[in-house]
């Protein structure tokens, strides 16, 4: 990958990957924690992030949505090996193996994400949250989708979801939400 490659990784990917582990701490809860850790998932989007990012195109979508959907699809190829080889699970690691080494780049964002306090002390708050609320930060909180979008997901009008959404982000300020996880 080129300087100006790496360079670009440097600029757009940091402010993503907080949203992309809170949203892996999400998805990855209760019986399956042992079995897949979200560290892992974020250290695989971030490879492959790294990896693909010559062929973002802008004009197809933002940035974030690009990365969100390389998210959904690591954390599918991972539920499926779980699926596949569950007396295995336990040891079950994400790999990069297609990538010949892991980019010093997408090992440095993961750990600073991985380390931070305030975000840990958030992300220990989630569970807090009903599934409604937790779908609702999932879908329009980290993913950045549209309130028509989530409404849809959620089976609610546009403007209701836009209300609860309203009202959710208040609350996890109040919380400590750190402002960069947001797509705002």
């Amino acid at each position: 990958m080129s300087g100006a490659a790496h360079a670009a990784f440097s600029d757009l990917y940091p402010p993503v990957a907080g949203a992309v582990y809170a949203w892996a701490n999400l998805h990855v809860q209760n019986r399956l924690r042992p079995l897949l850790d979200p560290e892992d998932v974020l250290q695989e989007v971030s490879c492959r992030v790294f990896e693909q990012l010559p062929r973002f195109d802008p004009e197809r979508g933002a940035f974030r949505g690009w990365v969100f959907g390389i998210a959904r699809n690591v954390l599918r190829e991972a539920l499926r090996a779980l699926g596949r080889e569950p007396r295995a699970a336990a040891s079950l690691k994400l790999t990069t193996g297609w990538i010949r080494e892991v980019p010093d780049e997408a090992t440095s964002v993961t750990r600073r994400i991985a380390r931070d306090d305030a975000l840990k002390r958030f992300l220990g708050r989630l569970g807090e949250l009903a599934d409604e609320e937790r779908r609702l930060l999932i879908y329009r909180g980290l993913e950045g989708l549209e309130h028509a979008e989530v409404a849809g997901l959620l089976g609610v009008s546009a403007e209701v979801a836009a209300k609860r959404w309203h009202r959710l982000k208040e609350r996890l300020r109040e919380q400590g939400l750190p402002p960069e996880l947001l797509n705002e």
